[in-house]
């Protein structure tokens, strides 16, 4: 007994020594960049289990546990986004004119991660879990679980359609309308063609978001998909950042009438991070995206019906989607550090027959939509001790929708009407890891 509890304490320090280890100091700590198959702490987690033998010159198990707790402060000054803890441009009502004051703070986008790394004569074998309590009621939601062994990746992860090894520092976690983050299954193969570059190419879960209406066609409804997203994607790396591209081919299922039919989605991205000091970790990030159909990918648009809409034809047409943003974070000192960012986001809709413009109750005949939004940010975040970050933000958006075609008010009949609406809050929180 005595010699097995001295054989326990002796491993309990050898793992608290290796806990001690500190990162590299020029590291930024970022507010809520997840895990990829390499890892880099500005220190390690506590809860941490390393094996002291190893296989091909690595440990033999690595795996740690790390809680990411969050507080989200927000103060809404005007746009009507009061009911969103996210500033999310496209919840701006434009017909809306509750411009009252909010102040609130909760703990519901704390995160727990969970992530082991194994050895194997064959190869390395990582897993990894994530989840925070954002769900429903506020209950556990996975975010992320999946499996990498070699040069296959699979389960739910940031669709590799959009750059996960991109991540703007921010407190509000919707980020840029635009960005091209979407967590689905998905089943990748990747491959180091050249020096610095991967490609990447396999399929993702498809989820078709129509914007189905019994006013526009009580002919067309939803279908259950019978295809996958097809992705395909390169990068490059280099001395200062990387450059990365991809493409994306889409079938979006639907019912007309009794015919079950189908309409094809594509887009493309570009994106990449150029380090632009040697001494501290400033940064320019930035992504661009075009396509149609594609709404879903895009991180304040899915689950809101943007990819395709009927044409009171017995048909469905993709919406035509265009849309990027930049980021740059510059350290002031090796504590003090600073995020300006930049959006913009375009949707163009086909003509539809007729519609009801939601707010007025307009009458629409041969019309077609236009979605405007821009997205704006800057804050200022202190880095008292490692992995603790503080910080205070200013969100910008704006938000235009047009409708041009037939439209019929109460006192006119007009070829085009618009409205828009800024929206303006301070966020404000904390972040500790541990």
């Amino acid at each position: 007994m005595r010699t097995s509890l001295v054989r326990l304490l002796s491993w309990a320090m050898s793992i608290g020594a290796l806990m001690s280890v500190a990162g590299s100091s020029l590291s930024a700590q970022t507010t809520g960049k997840t895990f990829g198959n390499d890892v880099t702490f500005v220190t390690p987690p506590n809860l941490r289990l390393l094996s002291n033998d190893s296989i091909n010159g690595k440990p033999a198990f690595d795996f740690f546990l790390l809680v990411k707790a969050k507080l989200n402060g927000i103060y809404d000054i005007s746009g009507g986004l009061q009911n969103y803890e996210t500033f999310n441009v496209g919840q701006i009502d434009v017909w809306g004119t509750n411009n009252e004051n909010r102040f609130w703070m909760d703990m519901h986008q704390t995160q727990i991660r969970l992530r082991g790394q194994r050895e194997t004569e064959a190869g390395t074998l990582i897993g990894y879990v994530e989840g925070d309590f954002w769900g429903g009621n506020k209950h556990f939601r996975l975010r992320h679980a999946w499996v990498d062994f070699k040069f296959i990746h699979f389960g739910q992860d940031w669709s590799f359609f959009g750059d996960k090894d991109i991540w703007p520092n921010v407190l509000d976690w919707d980020g840029p309308p635009s960005g091209v983050w979407r967590r689905a299954p998905e089943l990748k193969f990747y491959f180091d063609v050249a020096e610095h570059s991967r490609f990447d190419i396999g399929l993702g879960s498809p989820s078709a978001e129509v914007m189905y209406s019994s006013d526009i066609d009580s002919t067309v409804s939803a279908a259950s998909q019978r295809m996958p997203d097809v992705i395909a994607a390169w990068k490059q790396t280099t001395s200062f950042g990387h450059i990365r591209a991809t493409a994306i081919f889409r079938n979006l299922t639907y019912t007309s009438g009794t015919d079950i039919r189908s309409v094809p989605g594509y887009g493309a991205t570009v994106s990449g991070l150029i380090k632009t000091s040697s001494v501290l970790p400033n940064t320019l990030q930035f992504q661009f995206v075009a396509g149609a159909g594609i709404g879903t990918y895009l991180a304040s648009f899915g689950g809101y019906n943007f990819d395709a809409a009927p044409n009171a034809k017995g048909e469905i047409e993709t919406v035509p989607t265009v849309g990027g943003w930049a980021a740059y974070e510059h350290y002031l000192s090796k504590k003090w550090h600073f995020n300006l960012i930049g959006g913009l986001s375009l949707f163009r809709t086909h003509e539809i027959a007729a519609y009801g413009i939601p707010g007025p109750g307009y009458t629409a005949v041969d019309s077609k939509i236009s979605l405007d939004m821009l997205y704006g940010l800057v804050n200022l975040m202190f880095d008292p001790v490692p992995n603790l970050i503080l910080g205070i933000e200013y969100n910008y958006g704006y938000k235009r929708s047009t409708h041009t075609g037939t439209i019929t008010t109460p006192t006119a009949v007009v070829s085009s009407i618009d409205q828009s609406r800024p929206a303006h809050r301070i966020s404000f929180g904390m972040f500790f890891d541990f």
